[in-house]
């Protein structure tokens, strides 16, 4: 059957078709997911390493201009003998991305956890003027115990300030800390079979 419709129309239906299925394919490619946990095992110490996925600090006062494309996270990373282990201890590292430097007033960590408020001293800026310069990475570490964590992915609420800048951390941001806790308890229960 031959097709009555102008050159032009079949034309163009055929690049805005090919141009919409390069669309789909190119926002296809973009969606990658990252895995809320991952779990390295080093055979030669004999250590297992869990890392959650980073999670993204809201409300951060710090992006202003140029800085709005700076973006801050934190991550959560536990270290323990074994396979099949649960960390007694984790650190939580405090993440800068993006390409302007900011500054902080040191890097000191306040977090309140629902009706708890916890502070970390930095030990390297004990003078309360001293400003730091942050451009891209780990720029805090604090360490907390497996029942801080528990209580920080479970509370409704987390908000708390670093290198004297505020910040919060939503209930559903912090799922990987949630799917971390259970993984370590089935790999511990696992283990005990």
């Amino acid at each position: 059957m031959m097709d009555l419709r102008p050159a032009a129309f079949r034309f163009l239906h055929h690049v805005l078709g090919v141009g919409a299925l390069v669309g789909l394919v190119a926002l296809g490619g973009c969606a990658t997911t990252t895995q809320p946990v991952q779990v390295k095992h080093d055979d030669a110490s004999g250590t297992t390493t869990y890392e959650t996925a980073r999670m993204r600090l809201d409300d951060v006062d710090m992006t202003e201009g140029l800085q709005k494309q700076n973006r801050f996270f934190v991550q959560v990373v536990g270290t323990c003998s074994g396979d099949g282990c649960a960390p007694s201890e984790y650190a939580i590292h405090f993440i800068k991305d993006g390409p302007q430097p900011v500054q902080l007033g040191g890097r000191d960590v306040a977090m309140t956890i629902g009706s708890e408020t916890i502070t970390w001293e930095d030990p390297q800026t004990r003078d309360a003027s001293q400003t730091t310069t942050v451009r891209s990475g780990i720029f805090a570490r604090i360490k907390v115990s497996s029942g801080q964590l528990s209580t920080i992915g479970g509370v409704a609420q987390v908000s708390g300030a670093v290198g004297g800048t505020n910040f919060s951390i939503p209930y559903e941001q912090r799922r990987p800390i949630r799917t971390l806790l259970k993984q370590i308890e089935g790999d511990t229960a696992d283990s005990a079979s």
